[in-house]
């Protein structure tokens, strides 16, 4: 083998092949980080929340009347929109609530087992009216569901709040055992809420690490307008929709109606993980053109600057392939040094992620696959400079010198 003189070659050459050292460590770091981040965007998309998203519409209502003002109007306005909507042709089920699939958010706060060593648990937490589970098209695991009797809507009142819960909150707070019949006491105000059900699936995405944790309790929603979910029957979302709305504004024309399918809510959600997924594909693609351009660029000027050198080893009686071998490991020996530097700058790149921004944590198996393609797209680029170099004739080579 012939690393004598392609480390001799290199050492008289530092600054240029540093350049691509350095630029071939950058693209392994850029494109194993970019992937994964790819990889965890598309892992949430993929993610189901367990509900009928393609049959569900959100309705949401701003009053400008003022009749609105007072309670008791506002709660008997929701339970004439309960009914008109319930009896409108296509609707399956409707609930009042403050509870919006795939919003990136909402409404949280932290419970304790009663009863128990006072641990605190952060969980999603929405008022609503009994039809709220037929609505999202979960099921009720065990207890029941949330009925009419249970629903208080005195501000003043001091009797236990009732309400259904996730499983995976049943799991994390009373540790394996049923919570029906069982209390959770709210932080901050001391309140007692009874758990009488337990559904189950639930996901929502959130701020915080929250997304299968849920206490649905029961309870109008009404304070700056009224806010439901409607399910309707699949394939007459375009038609029922409008339905709903003129059933509306037949209760009750004292407030503006808005209406958007969750469909459309979760669109919205993803299109930032669209464009990041697209924004790091194109980042990976222009890295390694360049870098690939680079090492062409580098190796052809290389096979230029050392024609009498070449000429010389052909007239001596080296052979093409002799020649082809001699570009490929210098690119061998500069690429692999160019990959141990990237795989170092690719760890501490995404622990800064992990640390700064909550990303994903790196794959080895990304390491290894980019390593791989860095090393063909050397050996492919070094081929079609490096085979000019082969056709070199030794005595046009010598004599160009």
């Amino acid at each position: 083998m012939e690393f004598g003189p392609i480390i001799r070659a290199l050492k008289r050459n530092k600054v240029r092949f540093l350049l691509i050292v350095v630029q071939i460590a950058i693209t392994l770091a850029v494109v194993t980080n970019a992937i994964t981040m790819i990889r965890d965007e598309s892992q949430k998309m993929m993610k189901t929340s367990g509900f009928d998203d393609d049959n569900i519409v959100w309705v949401s209502t701003r009053p400008f009347a003022a009749a609105f003002k007072d309670l008791p109007y506002r709660i008997s306005a929701v339970n004439a929109d309960l009914r008109a909507i319930q009896a409108t042709p296509g609707v399956v089920a409707v609930a009042n609530t403050n509870f919006l699939p795939w919003q990136g958010g909402g409404s949280s706060g932290e419970v304790s087992a009663g009863g128990g060593d006072g641990s605190k648990f952060r969980t999603q937490v929405y008022f609503n009216t009994p039809g709220i589970l037929d609505t999202l098209g979960v099921h009720l695991v065990s207890g029941r569901n949330i009925r009419d009797t249970d629903l208080d809507d005195d501000p003043n009142s001091k009797a236990p709040a009732t309400a259904v819960i996730s499983r995976d909150l049943e799991r994390l707070v009373f540790k394996g055992q049923s919570a029906v019949g069982k209390q959770l006491l709210q932080s901050g105000d001391d309140g007692v809420v009874n758990v009488v059900g337990v559904f189950d699936p639930f996901y929502n995405p959130y701020g915080w690490p929250i997304h299968e944790y849920a206490v649905f309790y029961a309870g109008h929603v009404s304070r700056r307008g009224a806010q439901y979910l409607v399910r309707v029957k699949p394939g007459t979302m375009k038609q029922t929709v409008p339905l709903i709305e003129q059933r509306m504004m037949q209760a009750n024309n004292g407030r503006n109606i808005s209406m958007k399918t969750i469909d459309e809510i979760k669109d919205n959600y993803f299109a930032q993980g669209r464009i990041v997924r697209g924004g790091m594909s194109m980042v990976i693609l222009l890295i390694l053109i360049v870098t690939g351009l680079g090492i062409v660029g580098v190796t052809a000027f290389s096979v230029t600057e050392r024609r009498k050198q070449i000429g010389t080893r052909r007239a001596l009686g080296a052979t093409k392939g002799a020649v082809l071998r001699y570009f490929l490991l210098e690119n061998w020996i500069v690429t692999n040094t160019g990959l141990i530097l990237g795989v170092i700058m690719a760890y501490g790149l995404n622990v800064l992620l992990v640390t700064k921004t909550s990303g994903a944590k790196l794959d080895w198996r990304y390491v290894v696959a980019a390593i791989v393609l860095l090393w063909l797209q050397g050996i492919i680029a070094t081929l079609i400079p490096a085979m000019r170099a082969t056709r070199f004739s030794p005595v046009i080579a010598t004599r160009g010198a």
